[in-house]
């Protein structure tokens, strides 16, 4: 059995926070058109979400905040050094912190959910746990040769 390298954790952290951009700017570009995503098994859960106070903070669709927090990770994954490992487990955290909570008010105050919304929320724990396990095992490594720039 091989040791998973952080190349590997990075590449995945890169993968998964660019499909998360992906899920928020369809979420943002939808609200922006004065509609809501097109739930993909049918039902209005998220027209019924994207109509909801909740949707909004200061006036700004939550989702426009979730492609800025997912851009951060990806940028997070292109770094092999302490700083970025800790960056982007502070990132995950916060934004897996606020899916939970955007998750209990879509069951629990909306009584509805968005299938969107809940892919963004796995999305953001499956990084928060690879940023956490990035952390946790390279904490203090020195950024592998292979990683830095190749001089000429």
């Amino acid at each position: 059995m091989s040791r998973l390298s952080e190349g590997t954790l990075q590449r995945a952290i890169a993968f998964l926070a660019a499909l998360g951009i992906g899920v928020a700017a369809y979420i943002a570009i939808a609200d922006a058109n004065s509609g809501s995503p097109v739930c993909l098994g049918g039902g209005s859960g998220c027209e019924t979400v994207a109509r909801s106070s909740w949707s909004h903070l200061a006036g700004v669709n939550i989702a426009v905040f979730g492609v800025i927090g997912y851009a951060l990770l990806l940028a997070t994954a292109f770094f092999a050094d302490d700083l970025a490992r800790f960056a982007g487990f502070a990132l995950a955290l916060a934004g897996f912190g606020y899916s939970v909570f955007l998750t209990y008010v879509e069951l629990f105050k909306i009584e509805a959910t968005c299938q969107w919304c809940l892919a963004s929320a796995v999305l953001m724990t499956v990084l928060f746990a690879l940023c956490a396990a990035r952390l946790i095992v390279f904490a203090g490594v020195p950024e592998a040769p292979e990683a830095s720039p190749r001089r000429a």
